[in-house]
């Protein structure tokens, strides 16, 4: 995973030695509790005519960004095995790792669940003898959404499942109201991301009326989305009822947008009114391009 600030070890003449560009992550359980791993590989720069220095420390702080304020989280540990290192011309690795107790990694998930994590580290080389003065150097690591999650269920410490949308084929002529309706989900979450809950509802019920605007004129809204069940009147009933009443519901919630006319300001969402929208329109757009992924005339 590459870092999007990164990691230098260099001293405070301004002279660079190495620097750090990818850090890989994990996430294990461990004794009491689960064990945050990274894994830092460090490319020298060239060293010219000087002797290069001999790393016998790494020192690393670990920080949490919430927003714009870093919080240390504490300091890295590194592994008994790590040796000295003259930083020559060879690639070579610094391996840390930071453990949290089972409740304080719930508290974590429970913080984390709903956005790109953001990690920093200020670091510290520490040379061998003298002759080198080491500066302290920081580095940010900005781990996605969707892959934070996943390194969360792998290690047990909660479930978190995304709702997967298929898009019917590129060749067919519901591609793009499909596609479109997921980019509109997407700038929802980002909204959601950033705080703002009534335009994540916006997003989602724009997302929804680009869905709608597939049917013909004249033409029942749902009968049409649904005809690819025509040929399995039960199920075809069982979605029917389903999708109907959400689409009922989610009409009846259309004064939340406001009214400019009559001077009606638009309902001030939460949090968990803002997910909720996210939650059953991206379900029912799911389904329904699942129903016509394979559409291709």
């Amino acid at each position: 995973m590459l870092l999007q600030q990164e990691i230098r070890i260099s001293d405070q003449r301004g002279r660079g030695y190495a620097r750090a560009a990818v850090c890989d992550f994990n996430i294990e359980p461990s004794l009491f509790g689960y064990r945050l791993g990274f894994n830092f590989s460090f490319q020298p720069y060239p060293v010219g005519q000087t002797e290069p220095p001999v790393l016998v420390g790494w020192v690393a702080d670990l920080y949490y960004r919430d927003g714009n304020h870093p919080m240390l989280v504490g300091r890295l540990l590194s592994d008994m095995s790590e040796r000295p290192k003259a930083i020559g011309e060879n690639e070579f690795t610094r391996r840390r790792y930071y453990e949290v107790r089972a409740d304080d990694m719930s508290r974590l998930a429970h913080r984390t669940h709903n956005g790109d994590v953001t990690l920093e580290f200020k670091a510290t080389p520490i040379f061998d003898g003298e002759r080198h003065y080491p500066e302290t150097e920081e580095g940010r690591l900005v781990i996605p959404h969707s892959e934070w999650l996943n390194h969360l269920n792998r290690a047990g410490v909660a479930r978190y499942d995304l709702i997967a949308i298929r898009v019917p084929v590129a060749s067919s002529h519901l591609h793009k109201p499909f596609s479109e309706a997921i980019t509109k989900i997407r700038e929802a979450e980002q909204q959601y991301d950033r705080g703002d809950w009534n335009g994540a509802a916006a997003s989602c019920r724009a997302a929804w009326r680009t869905i709608l605007s597939i049917t013909p004129p004249k033409t029942e809204l749902i009968e049409h989305l649904l005809t690819p069940l025509a040929g399995d009147p039960q199920r075809k009933a069982f979605a029917k009822v389903l999708t109907t009443g959400l689409h009922d519901i989610l009409n009846s919630a259309a004064h939340l947008e406001g009214d400019v006319k009559s001077g009606t300001p638009p309902t001030d969402l939460k949090a968990e009114d803002a997910l909720l929208c996210i939650h059953w329109y991206t379900s029912i757009i799911a389904y329904l391009a699942s129903l016509h992924s394979d559409v291709t005339t």
